[in-house]
């Protein structure tokens, strides 16, 4: 009984995740990505419950459970081409400022589908203690890529929970790696 335990949350999710169809999703003309077909787009209260942001964002997509998560969304900061490697500085800055460890698996300005990213892949811890819980640790996986588009940044951010990377670290990559942005 115990074996069938471990391979149903174990190798099961592996299984489905890898069998999942991948569709195209259409930001506008000119930004496009594809999901798994069993990401559903999130309502705006969904979006609400879940995330605080001063701005809507472009898409957000959720697996079923709502334990894995993909947003797409744009950030008014002037940013051309010439400015990666201060923009990369800035951000890499601000991830390691907001958790209280990170382990980055990838950190590099790279070219995907013949646009320049800014891509960062990790997994974050942030501890917390109260009076009631002792100490706890969260651990986060997080798959992130900037981009200049119109003078302002577009962002991929992918996020799960840590337990949860090695079922979705391969379809962050091919999400990340199918991003398509063509300015015109």
């Amino acid at each position: 009984m115990k074996n069938f335990a471990l391979f149903l949350f174990g190798i099961l999710p592996l299984v489905v995740a890898s069998q999942d169809k991948m569709v195209k999703h259409q930001i506008n003309d000119e930004i496009s990505y594809e999901v798994p077909s069993t990401f559903t787009l999130m309502s705006t209260s969904d979006r609400m419950q879940k995330f605080v942001s001063a701005r809507e964002p472009l898409a957000m997509h959720s697996t079923m459970d709502r334990e894995v998560d993909l947003g797409i969304n744009w950030n008014p900061m002037r940013w051309t081409s010439k400015d990666d490697e201060i923009v990369y500085g800035f951000y890499k800055a601000s991830i390691q400022s907001m958790f209280d460890d990170v382990e980055f698996i990838q950190d590099a300005i790279k070219e995907v589908n013949g646009k320049k990213f800014i891509v960062f892949e990790f997994v974050s811890s942030l501890k917390s203690e109260n009076a009631f819980s002792g100490p706890k640790s969260s651990r986060y996986y997080t798959y992130i890529q900037y981009t200049s588009y119109n003078k302002q940044v577009l962002l991929f951010n992918f996020g799960c929970k840590a337990r949860l990377m090695n079922t979705y670290q391969p379809i962050a990559k091919q999400i990340m790696n199918s991003v398509k942005v063509e300015e015109k």
